[in-house]
């Protein structure tokens, strides 16, 4: 991963990095250095020695010289081929490869200069028993360094490399929530385009029911009332809440003209909305086909007289809605397509996810609708 983004930069940037590599790994193994020479020097002067510490510090400076390279040129090689650490093997394969060939010439580095101070002539023989002369403890000492070195950087590449994959893992997240947003804004979108063509047909129909009846009056006080319904229903549905006040207004205007279309034979009862309900948050055109759903299945199906019911309740911060209408036994079923009911059910689960409910309940002498929502709309949500 780390590869792919390292082959997309410019040879300006590349070289902006190694530099900034070497900067950094210089202010560590100064601040190392300085802090390893200060306790030397610490420890010289409680044996009364005199030393200076420049002389001290520019000895921890020279030893670790080529640790300083290591760190470097791993760091540097590991942030262009991070593939090489992308397992435990690949580790300790590059682990061992750098013992046999950097560790080595790490000690020959420290080896040469007693070799150059030695008073006896600098012969190849003389020099190997100069390098096989370094005690254990410095061999020891020496390696752990290269072993410590050798540690943090591999430790501090993979962090970059896990910090990388989060990031671009944070961004393919958020790239889906993204488009997974656009999709149910745009199936939201389409339920509306759905739910304004079925609104004006069926409110269409009461009108030309009341035309078929040869009442002029209240024909034209049906088409006043629907030029209402209509503003409401077209400014509505641009948005996404509305309040309860608001739509039980649109609802009782809507079932105001259905009575222009069944007269004494449409009875309605609406209960509940208290001022608290009234001024909750509530989706635009949420109720009218339920109520439509009712009157489809109820008065169009007999010439008998019904009541449509509908109660509010408040518990805490959940509204319950209850629609009802009665079933006479005369009824002839309605087969209808049954859009009302499954396009609300699915724009509830749109915009409540989990945080609201619809039952339906079926007797024989009764059908009802129940819906349970979140008095105020949600924060998360769409």
């Amino acid at each position: 991963m780390n590869s792919l983004i390292s082959s997309t930069t410019n040879p300006t940037d590349s070289s902006a990095s190694w530099l900034k590599i070497i900067g950094i790994n210089l202010l560590i193994w100064l601040g190392i250095c300085t802090i390893g020479a200060a306790g030397n020097y610490q420890d010289i002067l409680r044996n009364e020695s005199k030393v200076q510490f420049l002389n001290i510090w520019l000895s921890w400076i020279n030893g670790h010289v080529p640790l300083f390279f290591l760190s470097s040129f791993l760091h540097h090689f590991l942030q262009k081929c991070p593939s090489q650490i992308a397992s435990a093997g690949l580790i300790m394969r590059l682990y061992l490869l750098l013992s046999l060939s950097f560790f080595p010439l790490h000690i020959l580095y420290i080896t040469i200069p007693k070799w150059l101070k030695m008073a006896d002539g600098h012969t190849l023989q003389s020099f190997f028993e100069r390098f096989t002369q370094n005690s254990n403890f410095t061999w020891f000492l020496e390696y752990a360094w290269f072993t410590g070195t050798f540690t943090v950087v591999i430790a501090i590449r993979i962090w970059h490399i896990g910090q990388a994959r989060n990031a671009i893992l944070q961004q393919t997240q958020t790239a889906y929530l993204q488009l997974d947003l656009a999709l149910e804004q745009q199936r939201l979108q389409s339920l509306r385009q759905q739910l304004e063509p079925h609104f004006i047909f069926n409110a269409l129909n009461a009108i030309s029911a009341l035309v078929r009846t040869n009442e002029k009056s209240v024909a034209l006080s049906g088409i006043h009332r629907l030029s209402d319904l209509l503003r409401y229903a077209l400014t509505a549905s641009n948005k996404d809440w509305v309040s309860f006040k608001d739509e039980l207004d649109f609802i009782r205007d809507y079932l105001a003209l259905q009575q222009l279309r069944y007269g004494e034979r449409l009875e309605v009862k609406i209960e509940g909305d208290t001022p608290a309900i009234m001024q909750g948050d509530c989706l635009p055109l949420l109720l009218q086909p339920l109520i439509e759903n009712a009157l489809r299945h109820d008065l169009d199906c007999h010439e008998e007289r019904s009541q449509i019911h509908m109660q509010f309740s408040l518990n805490a911060d959940q509204v319950t809605i209850t629609i009802s209408n009665q079933i006479p036994s005369n009824a002839v079923k309605n087969p209808g397509l049954g859009l009302g009911l499954s396009q609300t059910r699915l724009r509830l689960e749109m915009m409540y996810k989990d945080d609201a409910s619809m039952q339906i309940k079926e007797s024989d002498k009764n059908f009802s609708v129940v819906i349970t929502i979140p008095l105020h709309r949600p924060e998360i949500h769409l």
